[in-house]
């Protein structure tokens, strides 16, 4: 996909949900979409975040702030609750890479702002 910094499947939950998605992530120069189903009632849900929505992303070191019992990524969210996920893959998980492609949304936003005037 043109434009794309990152996709891969995920598990994310938002800050006070009991159940997680389980499906992918798109990181872009002009967003980060999250896809997903949870499982027990199939319900389908689309997040789609603007960079000036993000503050950041960093590796969630609470245990609030897992996703499924596991470590995750938090991105932290201008004017709403956080959102955790974790990678869903076989190797090395890369928590700190994809907290880093996250960050570099909302960066990217701040400089392309910079340059604009």
């Amino acid at each position: 996909m043109l434009g794309a910094r990152h996709t891969g499947r995920v598990v994310w939950r938002r800050r006070h949900a009991s159940r997680h998605y389980a499906g992918y992530v798109l990181v872009s120069d002009d967003f980060v979409r999250l896809a997903g189903n949870e499982h027990d009632t199939g319900i389908h849900a689309v997040l789609t975040i603007p960079p000036a929505a993000i503050e950041g992303a960093r590796v969630g070191r609470l245990p609030d702030e897992q996703v499924v019992g596991e470590q995750a990524v938090v991105i932290e969210l201008a004017d709403n609750d956080p959102i955790y996920l974790r990678p869903v893959t076989t190797g090395a998980l890369g928590l700190d890479e994809l907290a880093r492609k996250l960050s570099s949304v909302s960066s990217h936003e701040s400089l392309t702002a910079a340059s604009a005037r």
